[in-house]
């Protein structure tokens, strides 16, 4: 649990993952505060208009649910932000995120996820709410990170992330020796998708490069993103 200087944006991020988790219970907030902190704030915001309380049920207001989805877009945003282009490992992100979540303009918030390539996940694996430059899948600003099935052929790049919570992908990916800092370069999309990584060649179907989010610019001249993802 993290601490935010904004307690109702704080509870309603709480609250947002609740309904991930489709725990939208009073139950399940007192479980997740042990120190009732989130529960008093509750109170507090009765009147906000944000969510209502029936019973042993909580439920998000229109007006709710849209702010609670903003927050934690921003969150998850400014983790994969931090993660992969300053190289932070995970567990570095919360309070940085935190104070993120707050500061960025919408426009900034777009222009990250942009610049991103509009990433499905947070570093620890959490889906990050779609914007509006998702849905357009806008493309102005030419992505630092791209699936792989989108790179030229012959370019060398290296992986930045993978892009999937299922164990038996993340598993095979890892088999493959496909993590985030190996250098590969695209040979072939057709009939499979073929990598060169050193000496091997590594073949493998289009869903998994959609999975692997590589740079499609080598970061190379900027010292903090290079030493982010040291060779494997």
């Amino acid at each position: 649990m993290h601490s935010c200087s904004v307690p109702l944006d704080e509870l309603l991020e709480m609250l947002w993952r609740l309904h991930e988790r489709q725990e939208l219970t009073l139950t399940a907030l007192r479980q997740a505060d042990q120190d009732h902190a989130y529960e008093g704030t509750l109170r507090e915001q009765a009147e906000s208009g944000m969510f209502s309380v029936e019973g042993e049920n909580l439920a998000f207001s229109a007006a709710g649910k849209s702010r609670a989805e903003d927050i934690v877009r921003r969150h998850r945003l400014a983790e994969r932000l931090i993660v992969d282009v300053l190289g932070k490992q995970p567990a570095e992100t919360e309070n940085a995120a935190c104070e993120f979540e707050h500061l960025l303009a919408p426009e900034l918030v777009n222009a990250i996820c942009t610049l991103l390539g509009h990433p499905a996940l947070s570093p620890r694996g959490m889906p990050i709410p779609q914007g509006i430059c998702c849905q357009k899948r806008e493309v102005m600003i030419k992505p630092a990170l791209v699936p792989l099935s989108l790179m030229d052929v012959g370019v060398p790049t290296r992986i930045a992330s993978l892009e999937t919570d299922d164990p038996e992908r993340l598993n095979r990916l890892m088999a493959l020796g496909l993590l985030p800092g190996t250098h590969i370069t695209l040979l072939q999309r057709y009939p499979a998708m073929v990598v060169q990584n050193e000496q091997r060649q590594i073949a493998f179907e289009e869903s998994v490069g959609n999975d692997l989010r590589v740079w499609s610019t080598m970061p190379t001249n900027l010292g903090i993103v290079a030493h982010a993802f040291p060779a494997v």
